[in-house]
């Protein structure tokens, strides 16, 4: 471990949504190479476009509980947008850190595999060739794969992993990329560990795979009471005020504006739905709609410095709050507000300082 005068810092950007048994085997690697790891979470909306199974100050104490030193909020304009922008904003703060180290998990285990198929992506000629894809109708992550021939791609969590580090390599920063390779894609093993995906859906699971008190936290109904009020909040919204919001791109606003809101959320979604896009980019738009994320926001939030919010911090690490940028921007605002109107928990009146 480094000296007082060469302190390291070990960033993982996460949802913890709920936070399992393989989140904290991350956070053991990450403790393993630095004398502190921060977590630079999303808050109380995820990169699915859904509101997380328990509030971002909850999820936050998860995480210190199960080793992390500080807890940040990924500021909601990057939380909620495409997996580009989501490692960007995230690398943006581990800039902010001066982070040594940028973990994450992934199914291939290899950095050096995904470093090659990152600087695929940075060909134009690749990205000439994922727009062609992506105009026959085909989804962005299939175009992605098949336009570098990297099968690593077809993961989603490798999809991810190249993408901190291409926004490692676009911010010019000194952050070294590690991974660990995913407990669960060990073939022949017996399975440790579970998706947070698959936890959010079966209480058995959540049991056995998870920590008490994270499941003492989840709120399985929230979701549902979204679904309740989605439709007639976007109901609301004039066709002009849906071309500007972020990710309707390509007539999207057309489809959105025009389908049926009065028979629920997943009829609504499976109007709306096309081969073009993923489930998970409809629901982020939905999302942003509700919350008036335009595509200037988007672009605005990219060329300045992330406002953060302290979520949580393990006492003796105050220290590293020298070097961010604290406080809330206007989107993760009405994002809290929202979600605090579904029921979820108010915000603490003081910062969560545990020992």
């Amino acid at each position: 471990m480094s000296t007082k005068n060469n302190f390291t810092v070990s960033a993982i950007i996460c949802e913890f949504n709920p936070l399992h048994s393989g989140h904290k085997r991350l956070i053991d690697y990450a403790k393993s190479i630095s004398d502190a790891v921060v977590c630079i979470m999303s808050g109380n909306f995820t990169q699915r476009g859904m509101p997380a199974c328990c509030d971002k100050h909850s999820r936050a104490r998860h995480a210190i509980l199960a080793g992390a030193d500080l807890v940040l909020e990924l500021p909601t304009v990057f939380a909620t947008s495409s997996a580009e922008n989501f490692a960007l904003g995230g690398v943006a703060i581990a800039k902010q850190l001066g982070a040594n180290y940028l973990v994450f998990g992934s199914e291939c285990g290899s950095t050096e595999q995904l470093e090659q198929c990152a600087n695929l992506l940075e060909q134009q000629q690749t990205n000439d060739k994922i727009r062609q894809l992506v105009a026959t109708g085909m989804s962005y992550p299939t175009a992605v794969a098949k336009a570098t021939d990297c099968d690593v791609l077809q993961s989603p969590n490798n999809t991810l992993a190249v993408e901190y580090i291409k926004a490692i390599k676009t911010l010019g920063e000194n952050i070294t990329p590690k991974t660990l390779q995913r407990e669960d894609n060990f073939h022949g093993q017996p399975q440790e560990f579970a998706s947070s995906s698959a936890l959010r859906s079966n209480g058995k699971l959540l049991q056995k795979f998870s920590f008490d008190f994270v499941a003492c936290d989840v709120d399985d109904g929230i979701e549902q009471k979204y679904k309740a009020v989605a439709p007639h909040v976007l109901s609301l919204k004039t066709k002009a005020q849906l071309e500007q919001i972020e990710g309707a791109t390509e007539g999207l606003h057309n489809r959105i504006f025009a389908c049926n809101k009065q028979n629920g959320f997943d009829q609504m979604m499976a109007e709306i739905k096309t081969k073009r896009y993923t489930m998970a980019k409809l629901q982020r738009v939905v999302l942003a709609s509700i919350l008036d994320v335009t595509k200037q926001t988007v672009e605005t939030a990219k060329t300045e410095t992330p406002q953060i919010s302290v979520l949580a911090m393990r006492n003796g690490f105050g220290h590293l709050l020298q070097k961010v940028n604290q406080g809330l921007d206007d989107v993760t605002k009405r994002a809290d507000i929202f979600y605090q109107s579904l029921g979820g928990k108010p915000s603490p009146t003081k910062m969560q300082v545990l020992n």
